[in-house]
Protein backbone atom coordinates (compact mmCIF):
# COMPACT_ATOMS: atom_id res chain seq x y z
CA UNK A 1 0.00 0.00 0.00
CA UNK A 2 3.22 2.57 -0.23
CA UNK A 3 1.95 5.34 -2.37
CA UNK A 4 4.70 7.19 -4.36
CA UNK A 5 5.00 10.00 -6.74
CA UNK A 6 6.17 10.56 -10.44
CA UNK A 7 9.47 9.78 -11.32
CA UNK A 8 12.24 12.12 -13.12
CA UNK A 9 13.91 11.12 -15.97
CA UNK A 10 17.65 10.33 -16.23
CA UNK A 11 19.59 13.65 -17.16
CA UNK A 12 21.62 12.10 -19.63
CA UNK A 13 18.11 10.66 -21.72
CA UNK A 14 17.06 14.54 -21.88
CA UNK A 15 20.13 15.30 -23.70
CA UNK A 16 20.02 12.53 -26.03
CA UNK A 17 16.39 12.38 -27.07
CA UNK A 18 16.24 15.46 -29.23
CA UNK A 19 18.96 14.68 -31.20
CA UNK A 20 17.47 11.29 -31.60
CA UNK A 21 14.43 12.60 -32.76
CA UNK A 22 15.70 14.55 -34.75
CA UNK A 23 17.70 11.91 -36.39
CA UNK A 24 14.94 10.16 -37.00
CA UNK A 25 12.81 12.98 -39.11
CA UNK A 26 16.05 13.30 -41.04
CA UNK A 27 16.08 9.47 -42.20
CA UNK A 28 12.50 9.45 -42.32
CA UNK A 29 12.64 12.57 -45.01
CA UNK A 30 15.60 11.73 -46.71
CA UNK A 31 14.34 7.81 -47.62
CA UNK A 32 10.74 8.82 -48.63
CA UNK A 33 10.95 10.55 -52.00
CA UNK A 34 13.56 8.01 -53.57
CA UNK A 35 11.66 4.90 -52.17
CA UNK A 36 8.10 5.36 -52.40
CA UNK A 37 5.50 8.32 -53.55
CA UNK A 38 4.33 11.34 -52.00
CA UNK A 39 1.12 9.52 -50.31
CA UNK A 40 3.44 7.01 -49.50
CA UNK A 41 5.97 8.84 -48.34
CA UNK A 42 3.28 10.54 -45.74
CA UNK A 43 2.09 7.11 -44.52
CA UNK A 44 5.71 5.54 -44.16
CA UNK A 45 6.73 9.05 -41.99
CA UNK A 46 3.97 8.94 -40.03
CA UNK A 47 4.49 5.22 -39.05
CA UNK A 48 8.19 5.88 -38.02
CA UNK A 49 7.28 9.08 -36.39
CA UNK A 50 4.67 7.21 -34.13
CA UNK A 51 6.76 3.93 -33.99
CA UNK A 52 9.30 6.49 -32.26
CA UNK A 53 6.63 8.14 -29.90
CA UNK A 54 5.36 4.84 -28.61
CA UNK A 55 9.24 3.42 -28.30
CA UNK A 56 10.01 6.74 -26.04
CA UNK A 57 6.72 6.18 -23.86
CA UNK A 58 7.38 2.68 -23.92
CA UNK A 59 10.93 3.14 -22.81
CA UNK A 60 10.07 6.02 -19.91
CA UNK A 61 7.64 3.41 -18.86
CA UNK A 62 9.78 0.49 -18.04
CA UNK A 63 12.45 3.81 -16.92
CA UNK A 64 10.09 4.13 -14.38
CA UNK A 65 9.24 1.36 -13.04
CA UNK A 66 12.76 0.44 -12.62
CA UNK A 67 13.67 3.32 -10.67
CA UNK A 68 10.30 2.61 -8.63
CA UNK A 69 11.95 -0.69 -7.71
CA UNK A 70 15.14 0.32 -6.70
CA UNK A 71 14.60 3.60 -4.73
CA UNK A 72 11.43 2.34 -2.86
CA UNK A 73 12.20 1.56 0.77
CA UNK A 74 12.08 -2.03 1.36
CA UNK A 75 11.31 -1.36 5.02
CA UNK A 76 9.83 0.85 7.26
CA UNK A 77 9.19 1.35 10.88
CA UNK A 78 6.09 1.98 11.22
CA UNK A 79 4.87 -0.30 8.59
CA UNK A 80 2.35 1.26 6.06
CA UNK A 81 -1.15 0.46 7.54
CA UNK A 82 0.25 -0.24 10.38
CA UNK A 83 -1.37 -0.78 13.98
CA UNK A 84 0.74 -0.35 17.03
CA UNK A 85 0.12 -0.65 20.94
CA UNK A 86 2.20 2.09 21.69
CA UNK A 87 3.59 5.56 19.87
CA UNK A 88 6.35 4.73 17.49
CA UNK A 89 9.68 6.31 19.23
CA UNK A 90 11.18 6.73 15.69
CA UNK A 91 10.78 6.53 12.10
CA UNK A 92 13.35 4.27 10.27
CA UNK A 93 13.40 3.66 6.59
CA UNK A 94 15.90 1.14 4.80
CA UNK A 95 16.76 1.08 1.00
CA UNK A 96 18.00 -1.49 -1.56
CA UNK A 97 20.96 1.51 -2.49
CA UNK A 98 21.94 4.09 -0.97
CA UNK A 99 20.10 7.33 -1.05
CA UNK A 100 20.03 10.86 -0.32
CA UNK A 101 16.86 11.67 2.44
CA UNK A 102 15.45 15.14 1.15
CA UNK A 103 12.40 14.91 2.90
CA UNK A 104 10.88 12.85 6.15
CA UNK A 105 7.72 14.94 7.68
CA UNK A 106 5.11 13.93 10.21
CA UNK A 107 1.69 14.99 9.41
CA UNK A 108 -1.95 14.07 11.23
CA UNK A 109 -4.82 12.40 9.54
CA UNK A 110 -5.86 16.21 9.48
CA UNK A 111 -2.61 17.44 8.28
CA UNK A 112 -1.58 18.79 10.54
CA UNK A 113 2.59 18.91 10.90
CA UNK A 114 4.20 17.53 13.48
CA UNK A 115 7.60 18.51 13.88
CA UNK A 116 10.25 15.37 14.55
CA UNK A 117 13.45 17.71 14.16
CA UNK A 118 14.39 16.34 10.90
CA UNK A 119 17.20 18.13 8.58
CA UNK A 120 17.97 17.49 5.19
CA UNK A 121 21.95 16.57 5.46
CA UNK A 122 23.54 17.03 1.32
CA UNK A 123 26.61 15.14 2.57
CA UNK A 124 24.90 12.02 3.63
CA UNK A 125 24.20 8.97 1.41
CA UNK A 126 22.99 6.06 2.86
CA UNK A 127 20.37 3.24 2.89
CA UNK A 128 19.63 3.25 6.23
CA UNK A 129 17.80 6.04 8.36
CA UNK A 130 16.44 6.26 11.99
CA UNK A 131 14.90 9.51 12.48
CA UNK A 132 13.86 9.77 16.43
CA UNK A 133 10.37 11.45 17.70
CA UNK A 134 11.05 13.46 20.26
CA UNK A 135 8.06 14.52 22.51
CA UNK A 136 4.47 13.11 22.73
CA UNK A 137 2.50 13.02 18.87
CA UNK A 138 -0.52 14.57 18.95
CA UNK A 139 -3.73 12.64 19.05
CA UNK A 140 -5.19 11.97 15.85
CA UNK A 141 -6.69 8.63 13.86
CA UNK A 142 -3.75 8.01 12.09
CA UNK A 143 -0.62 9.73 10.98
CA UNK A 144 1.02 10.00 7.60
CA UNK A 145 4.61 9.83 6.61
CA UNK A 146 5.85 11.52 3.92
CA UNK A 147 9.80 11.09 2.39
CA UNK A 148 11.35 11.99 -0.86
CA UNK A 149 14.71 10.71 -2.16
CA UNK A 150 17.19 10.95 -4.64
CA UNK A 151 20.08 8.82 -5.25
CA UNK A 152 23.03 9.10 -7.26
CA UNK A 153 22.03 9.49 -10.52
CA UNK A 154 19.69 11.61 -9.70
CA UNK A 155 16.71 9.72 -9.86
CA UNK A 156 13.59 11.26 -7.92
CA UNK A 157 10.79 9.29 -5.95
CA UNK A 158 8.59 10.22 -3.20
CA UNK A 159 5.67 8.65 -1.30
CA UNK A 160 4.24 8.36 1.82
CA UNK A 161 3.05 5.57 4.83
CA UNK A 162 0.56 5.34 7.51
CA UNK A 163 -0.10 4.41 10.36
CA UNK A 164 -1.89 4.11 13.83
CA UNK A 165 -1.69 3.30 17.35
CA UNK A 166 -3.18 2.81 20.73
CA UNK A 167 -6.30 1.58 22.66
CA UNK A 168 -9.12 1.26 19.90
CA UNK A 169 -7.26 2.39 16.83
CA UNK A 170 -7.89 0.66 13.85
CA UNK A 171 -5.75 0.59 10.31
CA UNK A 172 -5.66 3.75 8.30
CA UNK A 173 -6.95 2.09 5.48
CA UNK A 174 -10.16 1.23 7.27
CA UNK A 175 -10.51 4.67 8.40
CA UNK A 176 -10.13 6.60 5.38
CA UNK A 177 -12.67 4.15 3.60
CA UNK A 178 -15.22 4.84 6.44
CA UNK A 179 -14.36 8.38 6.15
CA UNK A 180 -14.98 8.24 2.33
CA UNK A 181 -18.43 6.74 2.79
CA UNK A 182 -19.83 8.67 5.45
CA UNK A 183 -18.86 11.58 3.44
CA UNK A 184 -20.70 10.56 0.20
CA UNK A 185 -23.47 10.56 2.61
CA UNK A 186 -23.20 13.97 4.02
CA UNK A 187 -23.22 15.74 0.97
CA UNK A 188 -26.53 13.98 -0.71
CA UNK A 189 -28.36 17.11 -1.90
CA UNK A 190 -31.18 17.64 -0.15
CA UNK A 191 -33.91 17.23 -2.93
CA UNK A 192 -36.90 18.55 -0.45
CA UNK A 193 -40.32 18.00 -0.35
CA UNK A 194 -42.77 18.79 -2.82
CA UNK A 195 -46.62 19.72 -2.76
CA UNK A 196 -49.39 17.16 -4.72
CA UNK A 197 -50.78 19.43 -7.82
CA UNK A 198 -54.24 20.25 -6.81
CA UNK A 199 -57.05 18.69 -7.74
CA UNK A 200 -59.14 20.87 -10.17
Amino acid sequence: MLRYSTLQEPSHLHKIRPAFNFLLVAAAISAGPVVVGMKKFATATFITLLGFCISGLSLQVVQAQHTHGVLSPSVTFPQDDAVLRDAPRMITMSFRVDVRLLKLALYTDAGQFIDIGFIYDHNKMDHNFVTPIPGELPEADYYVAEWSVVDERQRFLRGEFLFSFGPGAVPPSETIEASYGSTDKENLPDTGAYAQPANN
